[in-house]
């Protein structure tokens, strides 16, 4: 059973790590279109010809499940694709709203890039699910550039995350969405900023247990299996990347394959 994950950039390799540790016997295949981002400054209709693309690329390479791990990407096109497909398809924003939803919240914050936010998805994702729920949304575009330029660790950065943050002061909100996927790198930042009371919720780590729940319920004896190849593909190979790939995933150990989609 091989796995397919796609994003715009290399945010999403925060959800392919989850999925690697929550699922080890499967084989796993990652798609960053570093080529053609950044999708959230595009039209939806570019935004599904693009995702077309990448499960198209992904499918060639006998990949049975998909995960779309971009947040513009989940919230423009993620009902078009999993109508045209006849595999499972699983997106961040779901998993990320079915999980905050799960704690009964009555005040619920979501933060993300401005295409998520002003996509208004999140919020009617959770409305359509549960109309009794306070949704409080907040772009935090500049969270993107801290973490790639690795200068999360500068006191002054702190200092503009909660900047960023301090909306939600008098929001009483019980819970957060990071609705990036790169947040989940500033996870402890965004903590000591909203409050330990704060439930945080990480949608990389909420769709890797959706997936192992699906699979658990349909693929049960694939656990059984021992570990299996990881991949990598970029659309786009600059030295920028590899440098950014270099400060916030140091631990990454696998070779990037660059790929033409055309």
């Amino acid at each position: 059973m091989k796995i397919g994950i796609f994003d715009s950039g290399i945010g999403g390799l925060t959800v392919f790590k989850e999925i690697s540790k929550a699922l080890p016997s499967f084989e796993i295949v990652y798609l960053g279109d570093t080529a053609r981002l950044p999708y959230g400054i595009k039209s939806k209709r570019t935004i599904d010809h693009y995702s077309i693309k990448n499960i198209d690329f992904l499918k060639s390479l006998d990949c049975e499940i998909i995960v779309i791990a971009c947040n513009t990407a989940s919230s423009y096109s993620a009902r078009l694709l999993k109508k045209k497909y006849k595999i499972p398809i699983f997106d961040v924003i779901s998993s990320g709203v079915t999980a905050a939803l799960r704690l009964n919240p009555k005040n619920l914050g979501v933060i993300g890039t401005n295409s998520t936010i002003s996509s208004e998805s999140y919020i009617r994702t959770i409305k359509r699910k549960n109309p009794k729920v306070k949704v409080h949304s907040k772009a935090c575009p500049i969270f993107v550039p801290i973490i790639e330029q690795g200068l999360v660790n500068q006191k002054y950065y702190d200092k503009i995350i909660y900047e960023n943050l301090k909306f939600f002061t008098n929001k009483k909100i019980d819970s957060l969405i990071l609705g990036c996927t790169h947040y989940p790198l500033i996870k402890k930042n965004i903590q000591s900023c909203v409050g330990g009371d704060v439930v945080l919720i990480d949608s990389a780590s909420e769709v890797a247990g959706s997936l192992r729940e699906h699979l658990l319920k349909h693929h049960g004896n694939e656990f059984k299996k021992p570990d299996k190849k990881r991949s990598i593909f970029l659309t786009d190979k600059s030295e920028y990347f590899q440098s950014v790939v270099g400060k916030i995933f140091r631990k990454l150990d696998f070779k990037i394959k660059l790929v033409d989609l055309k």
